[in-house]
Order: structure tokens, then C-alpha cells, then sequence
């Protein structure tokens, strides 16, 4: 933050520091998504690693600079707004933070494997800083762990909080994580709960389709109910257990199917799972579909979505957000950020709920189309009101508003 006078400027001069298209990253999506209804509050230069941005709305509207030039130009800006997430995309961007603070929208409450993929030495200041000082038998022990519930002992997420002066976070789940991460370690300096904003992510409303309607383009029969599972294929999203589950909706509908929307990058016993449950021939593999709008089309064509996650480490889902935006019902776990989309929206099963309880509310959503439309009304309702990129800015706005008078103030005192 920079004080050039004792009065508070009306419109504030901002650093945007995030990834861009075309680095291939969901928060370059999201700030292209952000940045034109951000820029009604703000006069906006953007940093970012990406060249020249893909978008030509963005890079025709801003001046976009290195990460790097930051430090060059800090004192043209009133304020700071870093976008941080758990890859080594951000390296520049945690690093320019650590010399020159400002507010960081981490969008999940996790970087560990992304800042332990940036480089040995990075890796061993980060646990230090979390941990206290570590030696190189404890750092070979952290490098060797692959379970992320066991990591999020150690989030590596404590110099951006302390380096920030105020934190967006997109859930109360992950605002709970970060104040638990503090109880859990001596922290830098005190923090209020104030100072952590809950913003949704934006997620603007797309347009109303029935299913029958983009199912041929993608060679789907429009007879029968579609379950649909999204995004990168891995143990994490229970693969196998919507398998299993679909089976037994099988033995009831003949005519549903399950069908996967997203790259298939390891086998994960899905093939000779398949084979044993004698469900190959229901079971759609479409891999990864672009652009977003062809995205779009396959997740209206079908009729339920499961959103099954499970350990979560309190990230945000943006194709269960997506799917809310097209009006799709929903089957996910009461666990985390699940836990707080709308009941109406989604049918909620246990956080342990196995394969009984997932295809029994997959058999009560096939067989009641009302209840469907009625939590697709719902959700679209939820995606309008607290999702809209309109929304989002204004929140986002009041709150960069906030932090940057309280800042100012505290160097007048």
C-alpha cells in the first residue's frame, strides 16, 4: 500500500497480480471472468507471467506487465491484489508478496504441493516458516508424503496469511481452516476474523436447456436419465464408487447411463471394474471437452451430476458451481464447502456414505423429474444471487475499500 496523501483517494489505483490466459489455469478464467466488472471500482494494471494475454478483451482494456516489474512500479499503486493458488504458476507471484504485501485471494487453504514443486530451497523455507526450523531429514520426510489429508498438517499457507493485509477466501470452510492454521502455530501477528472477506466465486448463469436438447451432439440417447461425473478423472473424485453405484441404479432403470466428462489420464481398475458389474456397455467416457461453452452443453445434457469428492482439503468445486449455473440437481457429500450450497439445490449424503446411500439417492433423483427441475430452479436461484460476477466485484470491492483505509489509517497513527 502506498499513502501519497493524508486524503483517501475516490477512485484507488490497483496492482492485479494473477495468471492470465493463455497459461492454462482455472484462475486465469476466473479473473478474465472477474476483472471487467472489478475494473468499474478500480484503475487497474495488470501483473502476470503471461506475455500478451489470449483474451483480447484483456489485453485490449489493460496494461499487462511481468510479475517481476511489480517491485519497479509498486509506488503507482494504492493497493495490491494477489490471486495465489497450489501450483508453481504463482511462484513470482508468492515471492513479490513476501517483499511487498498486500490483499491475496487464496483459493484454497492448501498450497503444500504446489510450493514444494517450486524448488528444494523454496520447499525448506516454507515448512520452516510453518513448522519452525526443519532439518533435512524432516524435509525428506515431507517430500515423500502423497496423502493431502496427512499434508494439511503442514498447508504452507502461513507466509501469505501473515504477508497479507486482508484474505478473500471463497467458503466459511476454508476461513475455519486458515483461522485453525493459526491456532495451530505461533502466528506472525494477530489477524481478526474480519480481515478474512467470504466471497463466492463468480459463476455467471447460463443459459436454461432441457437434456434431450444437446445430448446428439455429443451421440447420447435422449432416452433414459444421465448421470454425469466432471472434470479430471482421479481417486479423489470416486470413480469406482459411481460405478459400483450406478450398477445397482442399473438393476432398476435399464435405460440410465453414467457418463464422464473429463481426461481419463490413469485406468484406476475402472475398465475390469466395469467388465465384473457387466456395465461397460452404460458407462460414457467423452474425455475432455472445449471450450467452455462445449463444456457447457455436455454437463446440460445430462440429468443428475455427481459431485463426489472425497478427502476434500476445503477447495471450491467450479464444475458443481458450473452445474448449479445450468440448472442441474446434484448429488454431493455434507462434508466442507459442500456442506454450504443450498439444501434445495442438491441432495446431501453422508461424508462416509458408501455405495447404498449414494445409489439410493441416485435411484430417488431418477425417478421424481420434479424434484430435479425444482433443485435446478434452486440452484440457478443461489448462482444468481450470490454468484453473479456483478455481485462478486461489488463485494470484492467493498471490501479492497475497507482494507485500504484501515491500512492508511494505521500509518497516519
Amino acid at each position: 500500500l502506498t499513502m501519497k496523501s493524508s486524503q483517501m483517494r475516490p477512485r484507488l489505483k490497483w496492482a492485479y497480480v494473477s495468471p492470465l490466459n493463455p497459461i492454462p489455469s482455472s484462475l486465469s478464467d476466473y479473473s478474465e471472468t472477474l476483472l471487467p466488472a472489478l475494473s468499474e471500482y478500480f484503475d487497474t494494471t495488470l501483473y502476470s507471467d503471461c506475455g500478451e494475454p489470449a483474451n483480447p478483451t484483456i489485453a485490449r482494456r489493460f496494461v499487462t506487465r511481468p510479475v517481476s516489474s511489480l517491485q519497479q512500479h509498486h509506488a503507482q499503486h494504492d493497493l495490491r491484489l494477489y490471486q495465489l493458488g497450489n501450483s508453481t504458476q504463482h511462484q513470482n507471484a508468492f515471492d513479490t508478496l513476501r517483499r511487498l504485501p498486500g490483499v491475496v485471494t487464496l483459493h484454497e487453504p492448501f498450497l503444500h504441493t504446489g510450493i514444494r514443486a517450486m524448488s528444494p530451497p523454496h520447499y525448506r523455507r516454507e515448512l520452516s516458516y510453518e513448522l519452525g526450523n526443519v532439518d533435512d531429514a524432516a524435509v525428506n520426510a515431507w517430500a515423500a508424503v502423497r496423502d493431502r489429508v496427512e499434508m494439511m498438517a503442514a498447508p504452507l499457507i502461513g507466509r501469505a496469511v501473515d504477508s497479507s493485509l486482508g484474505l478473500i477466501v471463497h467458503s466459511r470452510t476454508a476461513r475455519r481452516m486458515i483461522e485453525d492454521n493459526f491456532a495451530r502455530r505461533a502466528a506472525k501477528r494477530h489477524r481478526a476474523v474480519s480481515d478474512i472477506a467470504v466471497i463466492p466465486q463468480p459463476m455467471p448463469l447460463d443459459e436454461a436447456r432441457l437434456p434431450q436438447d444437446t445430448r446428439a451432439e455429443f451421440g447420447l440417447s435422449v432416452d433414459g436419465v444421465l448421470f454425469g461425473s466432471l472434470g479430471l478423472i482421479d481417486p479423489t473424485k470416486e470413480p469406482t464408487l459411481a460405478v459400483r453405484a450406478f450398477a445397482r441404479v442399473l438393476d432398476v432403470i435399464p435405460q440410465a447411463r453414467l457418463v464422464f466428462v473429463g481426461e481419463r489420464p490413469n485406468d484406476f481398475g475402472l475398465d475390469e471394474l466395469m467388465r465384473d458389474l457387466g456395465v461397460a456397455g452404460q458407462v460414457i467416457f467423452l474425455g475432455r471437452v472445449e471450450p467452455i461453452e462445449r463444456m457447457h452443453r455436455a454437463i446440460a445434457a445430462c440429468d443428475v451430476i455427481l459431485s463426489l469428492r472425497r478427502p476434500t482439503i476445503g477447495e471450491t468445486s467450479a464444475t458443481a458451481l458450473r452445474s448449479l449455473a445450468i440448472g442441474r440437481a446434484q448429488i454431493v457429500r455434507d462434508v466442507d464447502w459442500y456442506s454450504e450450497l443450498p439444501d434445495a439445490a442438491c441432495a446431501k449424503i453422508d461424508p462416509q456414505a458408501e455405495v447404498d446411500e449414494l445409489a439410493q439417492a441416485m435411484l430417488e433423483l431418477a425417478n421424481s423429474p420434479d424434484r430435479r427441475r425444482q433443485m435446478g430452479e434452486a440452484a440457478r436461484h443461489y448462482i444468481q444471487t450470490e454468484c453473479d460476477v456483478a455481485v462478486v466485484a461489488r463485494r470484492y470491492a467493498d471490501f479492497l475499500q475497507a482494507t485500504f483505509e484501515r491500512a492508511a489509517a494505521a500509518m497516519l497513527d
